[in-house]
C-alpha cells in the first residue's frame, strides 16, 4: 500500500469555531448498507470465513479500481456504479470536523481534497460520532498531532468535475420534467 492509498480523501467545506477551536467540516465517502447482507466472506491473516454483514460502513480510501487516487469524474461515478451492483449497498457522503491547524498554510477553498491519515481520521470520526468528548479530543491534539495533511490536486479537479456534472444532470432532469414538479399555489 503506498502513501496515498493509506490515507483517506476528504473534501473541505466550511470553517467554524467550535468551542474555541477552528475546525473545518469535511466530507468523506463510504459504502454502506442498512440491511443485513448474507453470504459475504472476511479474510484475516490469510484465513477466510463466511459472515453476515450488519450495519456496514466502509470508509472509501480510493477508487474501487486499481488506482490509488481518483483521477477524474469517471472514477467517482464508477465508485457509485460498482457499489450499486450489490443489492443493499449504497455510497454515502458523510462529514466530520478536522482542526484547521492540521492543514498548515494550505488554501482552504470549499471543495478542496486533502488526504488524512487513518489515525487522524479515526479521532475526528470518534468526535463526530460522540465516541470521544471534545475536551479529550483537544487533549489528543495538544499531545500527539502535528499538521500533515496532503493536498491532492488531481483529486480536487476530479471532484470538482464530478460535482459540476451532478449539478448539470440535476438541471437537465428538472428542465426535462418541469410539468411533473409541484406547482406554486397562488393565493
Amino acid at each position: 500500500m503506498n502513501q496515498t492509498s493509506s490515507r483517506i480523501p476528504i473534501v473541505t467545506d466550511v470553517i467554524r469555531n467550535i468551542d474555541g477551536l477552528e475546525m473545518v467540516r469535511c466530507s468523506y465517502f463510504s459504502i454502506q448498507s442498512d440491511t443485513p447482507l448474507p453470504d459475504w466472506n472476511i479474510t484475516i491473516d490469510e484465513t477466510t470465513s463466511p459472515i453476515l454483514l450488519l450495519n456496514l460502513e466502509a470508509i472509501i480510501v480510493g477508487p474501487l479500481q486499481e488506482n490509488d487516487e481518483f483521477r477524474d469524474a469517471g472514477d467517482i461515478e464508477s465508485m457509485y456504479e460498482i457499489a450499486e451492483q450489490v443489492e443493499g449497498l449504497f455510497v454515502d457522503i458523510n462529514d466530520l470536523w478536522v482542526p484547521l491547524t492540521w492543514f498548515g498554510n494550505a488554501n482552504m477553498l470549499q471543495g478542496t481534497v486533502f488526504r488524512i491519515s487513518q489515525s487522524r481520521f479515526t479521532i475526528c470520526w470518534k468526535l463526530r460520532n460522540d465516541s470521544i468528548a471534545f475536551e479529550d479530543f483537544k487533549s489528543e491534539l495538544e499531545n500527539t498531532f502535528k499538521p500533515e495533511m496532503q493536498f491532492s490536486e488531481t483529486e480536487t479537479l476530479a471532484f470538482r468535475e464530478w460535482t459540476k456534472r451532478q449539478i448539470n444532470n440535476s438541471r437537465e432532469l428538472y428542465h426535462g420534467n418541469r410539468e411533473s414538479y409541484l406547482k406554486k399555489i397562488e393565493p
